[in-house]
């Protein structure tokens, strides 16, 4: 009688350790992903303060005669900046074509990912994306600021003839990629 009211108790039991397994196996994977979540280390804000000043600088370095003309219409307003709530997303328009500037954001604020949409095909929306690209890649990369125009045209390039690929370049611990999306062509810089 005692081995069945043992077994009775195993059985009663058994349904309660799978469920405590269970859920220390959901807790280890949250934490998993936790620690895997890698944030490009600035905040939106931080971001936009400092885009401002690099779009300056780029334009500077492109022997721009007009740079310090030019410069203000590519500023981004930090009190416009649009934060997507429970998505954890950052989108904002800069320059006379409105060109987008999107990322997604880490558990802790800071961007995860910054993005640069070409969705307009004039020569001028392709150049204000290009500048963006740049002054972005300049932020949060420590990539030679003389290599990154040709490395940004090049992986925009490559995009360009071979839609439906991402295409990938490495610059120390960041992942820069270009690829043709839905909406239009997509740069975009994470941690690798």
């Amino acid at each position: 009688m005692s081995k069945h009211v043992i077994r009775i108790a195993l059985l009663l039991l058994f349904p309660f350790f799978l469920l405590t397994a269970c859920d220390h196996s959901v807790d280890d994977k949250l934490a998993a992903q936790a620690a895997a979540e890698h944030s490009l280390g600035i905040s939106p804000s931080l971001f936009a303060t400092k885009f401002n000043r690099a779009i300056a600088d780029v334009l500077e370095d492109r022997k721009d005669e007009g740079a310090g003309r030019m410069a203000p219409l590519y500023t981004i307003d930090v009190t416009q900046l649009h934060s997507g709530g429970e998505k954890h997303t950052f989108q904002t328009q800069v320059g006379p074509s409105q060109t987008s500037m999107m990322g997604s954001l880490a558990k802790d604020g800071d961007l995860k990912t910054i993005g640069v949409l070409l969705s307009n095909r004039s020569e001028g929306a392709r150049m204000e994306f290009l500048l963006c690209a740049e002054a972005t890649s300049r932020l949060v990369t420590d990539g030679d600021k003389k290599k990154l125009p040709d490395l940004i045209k090049r992986l925009v390039n490559n995009a360009l003839n071979n839609p439906g690929q991402r295409m990938t370049e490495v610059i120390g611990d960041k992942l820069i990629s270009t690829e043709i999306i839905q909406q239009g062509l997509m740069f975009q810089i994470e941690h690798k």
